[in-house]
Formats: structure tokens, C-alpha cells, sequence
């Protein structure tokens, strides 16, 4: 028996036919509606709330406390506790078209010598003295490369040749001879840079001709519905038989859309982009290879390639000029990536006398540190709580996250686009847990005080007003239902307090066990680059305040943005530096944290908030 599912998302409404019993949220998923699923469905993160209405069975007690009282009362479900039993209307409240994603950086001028380079040559048309094959006639002049073995340039060559009268444009890429074009076309020669990262994908179009870049486009990566970190992602390529497939087609249609974005506002024809540049952290360049990434998830964590590859854009799916080149940057780990050889580039640090420290926060926090003569480097699962999940209001930063508090003079709070607010994402995280900190609303362990505390009566009134009790824990109430786009009243629990204290742990841990591991001391660092789309949002002095960055650090840290981005750009302009991402890989010594025992000390240790 089918049900009617009528769903209203951001793309308008549709009616759907659904199989009795079928799980909503696996519903929505096969129907390719947005729902925001950190857990990846696992039933832990109460964030996949849609309203519904029509008969539902009764909500579980877990249920009922991952919603609340109010949330359910509004007719709020969780899509993957509840199985469609009959006719229903399914609203799904998603901003994910609206995020705020970090594609600006610090970038830097390089030597211009793209990747991908045009001549445009008049050939000697054959005769009978003259027998030379097209392959011999076009590679002779236009400097001798050799020509790859390419069946499909092969069987188009002696067309292009006649259909031009012999006057060709050549393409080359690493002293090879890649297409052959018919007249006059070095005027368009275009590629795309793109950083493929766990939550967004930020993409940047260059005319390679000058080096420039003409165009930006960004999006949420659309795998975050099977789970906000890489393992969830891991977990269901395996768990489900064309999970692979699926993680491939969804990034390989994300930069096909970018593409598509850019030739519809350049007037541009995909024909004229020649090459894409693609960076990201080892499992999304596994995805994107369509490359197992299993062995990546466990002990000894071993992935199948880290070397830098090209191959025909065509045969990956990627939807530019057919004879174009997809080039993936090079991985140093299983969890040290493409992106931050990426970000080691554009930074420059790779070339600093001094000492540089490199922190990309995210679900995994990767550091790097050194300069000129060595490069160090540690990644520490730091979780997903500075991206919003697992903490009870997060959310990413999109259109009403709650992205700035101020505690000074009275409490205030700013959301992304000057919206009511709709959750509280990790900038505005770290900011909310610095406040409660300097106000006296948490101690140095993290807990939140209560009224036994002496410190509570000497809290000011509007402080004191806003500690309340939910879901039988301690909270700090930051915005009440009524007054913002949220179901439930958005705050800061006690639960929250220990994921954010968990997590800024595990990053300062990770940076002390980098420093002692390179012999130095923490004062000898010269410069910090935060680099990321958090990096690029966050409060300096907030992230001093909580720990997640060392005292001894301060004035001497740079948000340099998406640093990732910026080194993908410089390698499709430059095959001078694609050629040096390629030697920075090779020096960075990887430290896995795991085998240091002095890190569960160190971690321990940074738990506090001192």
C-alpha cells in the first residue's frame, strides 16, 4: 500500500507516492530533500526535525527529549525516528541554500605558467613528397611533445586538420601535446580551482590566459546528509553497496554545477574551461577518485593513494572540454589532505625562516608547523561541535546563526544575515562559552554554577535571569523560542559546554604535542595562521579566552581564510607551484597523535579552562 507525502522544502512542493512503513528521513533522502542530518541518521543528533502533519505514531521518550516539549507541541518529528503509517505533510524548515561560506583568502601573486598552455600553429598541408602522419605533421610543429596515448585526440586529429585547412590551436600540458583545436582559439583558455570540503565546497573560475580570477561560486557539500564528519560518510560506503557511487556523484555534481554556474555568468562554453584543480582532506579526494576509502577509518589508517594525479576531466564525469585535465594536489595522510598542502602553499610558510603554525579547524583540526627548513604536521579529531553538531542549538553558518555574542555592557548576539535566529553556530559557540567564562556563569572545570555557588549571587541580574534548567540539565538561555525562527529556546547546555571542551582539547593538545615533537617552545612561534571557513568567522580573542588556542600565542594570530582555496588557485596558474605542492608533501613529517602517549596527558590537561 502507498501513502501520499505531500513534501514543502526551499524548492517549493511536490506530492509523493511513499511505501507503507518506509522510514521518513530515508524517504526524504531517496527523494533528494534537504534535511540536516549531522548523525547521519543515526538517531543521536535530534537535528533532522521536520513538522508533520497527518497521523504519526507516538513520539519514543528519546525522541521526546531530543526535541522537547515545546518542538513536539508545534508538530515537530524526528524524519529518522518515524516511519510513514499514512497521508502526511511533510515541512521541512532548511536554509542550506543560504549558508555563509568562507571563499575569500590571503593570497599572493606567483609566477604566471598555467597548467594547461595554447599555441596556435599553420601547418604545412601534406603532398605526395610529403607523407607524414598528422600525428608526426602536428607534433613537429608545435615544438616536438609527444602526444599522450589518447585514442579519442587520435581519432579526431585528421578532422580537425582538414576541416581547418591546417591551422590549428595546440594544447599542452607537462610537455605534452593534449588536444588539437580547429583555427584560432588561444583567446579561451579557462579552468576551475575547487576545495572540496566536509561541509562546503568553494570553487573559483581563472582565466588562465592572465592568471585572474573571474568568478566565485560556493555550496553546502550535499554527503553531509549521510553524516556530518568523514567517518559517518566511511561508515555507509561501506554499510550500503552503492554508497561509493553515491559519495562519487555527489561531489563530481557539485563541480559540474559550478561549471555550469560559471559559463551561464561568463557566457563562457564548457568547452573553453581546460582544467580543474581540486583539493580536499584524503577521504573527500578518495570520494572524488571514486577510491575505497575503508582502510582510511581504522588503525593503521591507510589510504589507497596520496600522490598527486591527472586524468582526462572526461573520464572522471567532470563536464568541461572533453580533451580538459582533472588534477588532484597531493595528500601527506589518511588525515592530513590535499587541502592543507593546499594551505601550506598559499600561506608561504613553507618558505618562512621563522616558525609558522597552520591550524584548519573543522571536524578535524590539522595542524602544521615549521618553516623553511622543516614541516611538521598532526591531525586530532576534534569532533563536530565547532561546525554545530552534537550541540543542541548548532547549526552551520547559514542565513540566522547566531554568529557573535557580546557579553560586555549587557547581553547581545548577531546572526548571520540579520535574521531571527535559528541556532547558534561555532563561531557563535566560541564566543558564547568565552562570555560565560569571564562573566562567572562557568568555572575552570566547565561546569555551569548554580544557586549553592557563591559566585552566583554576585552574577549580574540579566546573567543570572538567563541560567535555567533544560532537559534536566544546567543551561544558559541565549534566545527564547518567541522571539527567534527556532521551534525550541535556543541556549548553551551543560552537555554543549563538555563537547566544546572536548573539542578545543583535542586542538590545543594537538598543537603542544606538535611543539614538543619539533624541539622548540611554544614562544618561539613567529605567526599563527587560522585558516578554514571557522578560521575565517571566529573571535581571536574568544578562542585565547577558552584555551583553544595557547596564551603564550597571543598578537601573534592571522585569519588568512580559505587557504586551501588560495593554493588550488595558485596551482592551476602556476605549474611552477602545482610542481611545489608536490615537494611540500614530501616534507611534511606526519605525527600521529594516537602513539604519543604524552597526548591523553596533554588533552587531559587542556580541558580545563584556565
Amino acid at each position: 500500500m502507498d501513502y501520499n507525502v505531500k513534501v514543502h522544502d526551499k524548492s517549493g512542493t511536490r506530492s509523493l507516492k511513499a511505501g507503507a512503513g518506509i522510514n521518513l528521513l530515508d524517504f526524504l533522502r531517496m527523494n533528494s530533500v534537504d534535511v540536516d542530518t549531522p548523525c547521519s541518521g543515526k538517531g543521536t543528533c535530534g537535528k533532522c526535525k521536520v513538522r508533520v502533519q497527518g497521523l504519526m505514531e507516538e513520539a519514543s521518550e528519546k525522541e521526546m527529549k531530543l526535541l522537547g516539549k515545546n518542538a513536539l507541541e508545534n508538530g515537530y518529528r524526528l524524519a529518522c525516528y518515524n516511519k510513514i503509517t499514512s497521508d502526511i505533510e511533510v515541512y521541512v524548515d532548511s536554509d542550506a541554500g543560504e549558508a555563509k561560506i568562507a571563499t575569500g583568502a590571503k593570497e599572493r601573486e606567483v609566477e604566471h605558467c598555467p597548467i594547461i598552455s595554447k599555441r596556435f600553429v599553420k601547418l604545412k598541408a601534406p603532398d605526395i613528397e610529403d607523407q607524414a602522419s598528422d600525428i608526426e605533421r602536428v607534433t613537429a610543429c608545435s615544438g616536438g611533445f609527444d602526444m599522450p596515448e589518447d585514442i579519442a585526440l587520435i581519432r579526431t586529429l585528421p578532422h580537425v586538420l582538414r576541416n581547418s585547412d591546417f591551422a590549428v590551436t595546440c594544447g599542452y600540458m607537462d610537455d605534452k601535446l593534449i588536444f588539437v583545436e580547429p583555427g584560432d582559439t588561444t583567446q579561451k583558455l579557462y579552468g576551475i580551482a575547487v576545495d572540496i570540503g566536509t561541509t562546503t565546497v568553494a570553487a573559483y573560475l581563472l582565466d588562465l590566459n592572465t592568471g585572474k580570477k573571474r568568478d566565485v561560486y560556493s555550496l553546502l557539500n550535499p554527503q553531509r546528509k549521510y553524516g556530518a564528519d568523514v567517518l559517518s560518510r566511511i561508515d555507509y560506503t561501506v554499510s550500503c553497496p552503492t554508497g561509493l557511487d553515491e559519495m562519487n556523484e555527489l561531489i563530481i555534481s557539485c563541480v559540474n554545477e559550478a561549471a555550469s554556474v560559471f559559463c551561464s555568468r561568463g557566457n563562457l562554453a564548457r568547452e573553453d574551461i581546460y582544467a580543474v584543480v581540486l583539493v580536499g582532506n584524503t577521504t573527500m579526494m578518495h570520494f572524488l577518485m571514486k577510491i575505497p576509502a575503508n582502510s582510511i577509518a581504522a588503525a593503521p589508517f591507510i589510504p589507497g593513494t596520496t600522490r598527486m594525479h591527472k586524468f582526462r576531466a572526461r573520464d572522471m564525469g567532470i563536464e568541461i572540454n572533453p580533451f580538459g585535465y582533472a588534477v588532484m594536489f597531493p595528500c601527506v595522510s589518511a588525515y592530513i589532505g590535499a587541502d592543507t598542502v593546499a594551505a601550506v602553499l598559499s600561506s608561504g610558510m613553507y618558505e618562512n625562516d621563522g616558525i609558522s603554525l597552520l591550524i584548519d579547524i573543522g571536524t578535524n583540526g590539522e595542524i602544521v608547523l615549521g618553516g623553511r627548513d622543516w614541516l611538521y604536521s598532526c591531525s586530532t579529531a576534534a569532533g563536530p561541535a565547532f561546525e554545530g553538531a552534537n550541540i543542541r542549538n548548532g547549526v552551520g553558518g547559514v542565513k540566522g546563526a547566531i554568529d557573535k555574542l557580546d557579553f560586555a555592557g549587557g547581553f547581545s548576539y548577531t546572526t548571520i544575515g540579520d535574521s531571527k535566529a535559528i541556532g547558534i553556530c561555532g563561531s557563535g559557540i566560541v564566543d558564547a562559552i568565552a562570555g560565560m567564562l569571564s562573566v562567572g556563569v562557568i568555572d575552570e572545570t566547565g561546569r555551569i554554577v548554580d544557586e549553592d555557588d557563591e559566585i552566583y549571587s554576585q552574577l549580574h541580574e540579566s546573567i543570572r535571569e538567563r541560567l535555567v534548567d533544560i532537559d534536566g540539565m544546567k543551561a544558559f538561555l541565549i534566545a527564547k523560542a518567541e522571539e527567534c525562527a527556532s521551534p525550541i529556546d535556543i541556549a548553551i547546555t551543560q552537555k554543549d559546554v563538555r563537547e566544546l571542551q572536548n573539542a578545543k582539547a583535542a586542538i590545543a593538545a594537538g598543537i603542544k604535542v606538535l611543539v614538543k615533537e619539533a624541539g622548540i617552545k611554544m614562544e618561539d612561534v613567529d605567526r599563527v595562521y587560522l585558516a578554514g571557513g571557522f578560521g575565517s568567522y571566529i573571535n581571536i580573542a574568544s578562542a585565547l579566552k577558552i584555551g583553544l588556542l595557547p596564551a603564550e600565542l597571543e598578537g601573534r594570530v592571522e585569519s588568512i581564510g580559505n587557504a586551501a582555496g588560495a593554493g588550488a588557485i595558485e596551482g592551476i596558474v602556476s605549474s611552477v607551484m602545482l610542481a611545489k605542492a608536490d615537494e611540500i608533501r614530501s616534507r611534511i613529517k606526519y605525527i600521529e597523535l594516537s602513539a604519543k602517549p604524552e597526548f591523553v596527558d596533554e588533552y587531559v590537561e587542556c580541558m580545563m579552562f584556565e
